[in-house]
């Protein structure tokens, strides 16, 4: 097994290396198209994070966060579709092989992961995935293979975050981290709104005509950072706002007054940067993930006031003489369904498939509706129908049998965090853990409206979290 000196020579030695290599690759390549200039400059780039990631898996977690949020911005300018997933996929593999061969990790885990009931939910549903193969349903198993990459990469990341967040001094640096990425996104969508889209942007959405679709609305671009789409920005804007007005709420000796004035910027980059996204759904998860923490913390001073702030935020906009703003009119609509045409349709077309649940309890097969149905099952019954909804989605593919299970496995999520918080006495670790659920509980009333949790972006982020969950159930270090 390496020591600590052997891995840093081995990185340093590895960087000269790449250096070597890049310099001349660099002076060619750039006489070369932008495009393909674009790709070899991301590969190399890609390559020494990939290196690091192997040698430190909890470096290359990070990383992995990071390029994932981040991997969109040089598909912009590039003016090309990269292949995010295999990216992905390559991070993924090199953080389970540093897992595997860390020292660290080598020592016996106090997690119970063959009796713990989250994860042997998890398990099961699992296992119907994979019995979704044999679905007669699917006009095709190309989908289904697609679906079963996407979701083992998802399965090998909440485990691996289960292995990173090893003591809270982990829990709380992953926490800061998540923070000053969300708050980075936030202010760049302030600055897309205050000055526009930049030309690749405008550009990349023009080439595009599904992207042009839902970023433009009635003349007016929806702000999407450097995330994938608006709805993915939206979502982890109210997901970063509801943690930090959780964390604000902490008293002095907990959260300094300094930093609660940082917890304060960051709540106002955050809300206006929600409000620019134009996600409506993502409008409604701030008020219900924030109804769940006022509830349970009832009986704090600091609680009662932010709730009363909170409350009369709402009000006023809900109701205050504000006609000029587009983006106050498009909150209104999203706690005003019955005005707006879209919902109404939405749930005519869910009437209309009713039958179709009723019929079918193992459902139409992964991949069948949508736009996915018409690239992997075209004819199919579901192809093109539109779910907008996350549990829509899953009593069409998976039938009402995988409806039950993905509502056992959202359930007992969040009943482990609640759980967590009631069982722990610290207030840092209170307030994290409630936050956690606050967060966890929006995610998943907004699957009701739309496929929130799928989202490349937000999906690391609820795994993430149902990775701390599970983890903070078995003792941790205390640590600071």
């Amino acid at each position: 097994m390496y020591s600590q000196q052997a891995k840093r020579n081995i990185v340093i030695f590895l960087f000269i290396l790449l250096w070597v290599i890049a310099v001349p690759a660099i002076a060619y390549v750039s006489s070369l198209d932008a495009k393909f200039s674009m790709v070899v400059f991301g590969g190399i780039i890609g390559l020494a994070l990939a290196v690091i990631s192997a040698i430190n898996f909890r470096t290359g977690y990070y990383i992995y966060i990071a390029v994932s949020m981040c991997v969109h911005v040089p598909e912009r300018m590039a003016k090309t579709t990269i292949p995010v997933g295999v990216v992905m996929d390559l991070f993924l593999v090199l953080m389970l092989a540093g897992a595997i061969f860390d020292k660290k990790s080598k020592e016996r885990s106090n997690v119970n992961y063959y009796k713990d009931p989250l994860l042997l939910i998890l398990y099961l549903y699992t296992a119907y995935l994979l019995i979704q193969f044999f679905n007669p349903n699917m006009f095709s198993i190309q989908g289904w293979f697609i679906f079963i990459r996407v979701y083992i990469r998802n399965f090998i990341f909440l485990f691996i975050t289960i292995k990173v967040m090893s003591s809270w001094t982990e829990i709380y640096k992953f926490f800061r981290f998540w923070l000053i990425l969300s708050t980075a996104a936030a202010l760049y969508g302030c600055l897309q709104q205050a000055v526009g889209l930049l030309p690749f942007e405008r550009a990349y959405i023009a080439m595009n005509p599904d992207k042009f679709k839902t970023v433009m609305i009635q003349g007016r671009a929806r702000i999407f950072s450097f995330m994938a789409d608006p709805a993915a920005f939206g979502v982890l804007m109210a997901c970063g706002a509801i943690i930090a007005t959780v964390l604000l709420t902490a008293s002095q000796k907990v959260v300094s007054f300094p930093k609660k004035l940082l917890l304060l910027f960051i709540i106002v980059v955050h809300l206006l940067a929600l409000g620019f996204s134009g996600t409506r759904t993502a409008y409604v998860m701030l008020p219900v993930g924030l109804l769940l923490f006022f509830l349970v913390n009832l009986h704090n001073r600091n609680t009662l006031i932010a709730a009363a702030l909170f409350t009369f935020g709402m009000l006023a906009i809900l109701f205050g003489p504000f006609y000029s703003s587009p983006t106050i009119i498009r909150f209104r609509t999203a706690f005003m369904g019955s005005q707006d045409e879209s919902l109404s349709l939405r749930d005519v077309n869910r009437h209309g498939i009713q039958p179709y649940m009723y019929t079918h309890p193992i459902g139409g097969g992964v991949m069948t509706v949508g736009n996915d149905g018409v690239t992997y099952n075209p004819g199919h019954r579901l192809a093109g129908l539109q779910p907008d909804s996350g549990y829509l989605r899953a009593v069409l593919e998976l039938g009402w049998i995988g409806l039950i299970i993905v509502c056992i496995y959202t359930y007992m999520g969040i009943h482990y965090a609640v759980k967590n918080y009631f069982s722990e006495e610290d207030e840092l670790h209170k307030l994290l853990l409630i936050g956690i659920a606050a967060v966890m509980y929006a995610i998943l009333v907004a699957q009701y409206a739309q496929e929130a949790a799928g989202l490349v972006e937000s999906s690391i982020f609820l795994n993430a979290l149902l990775g701390i969950t599970i983890r903070t159930r078995y003792n941790l270090s205390t640590s600071k």
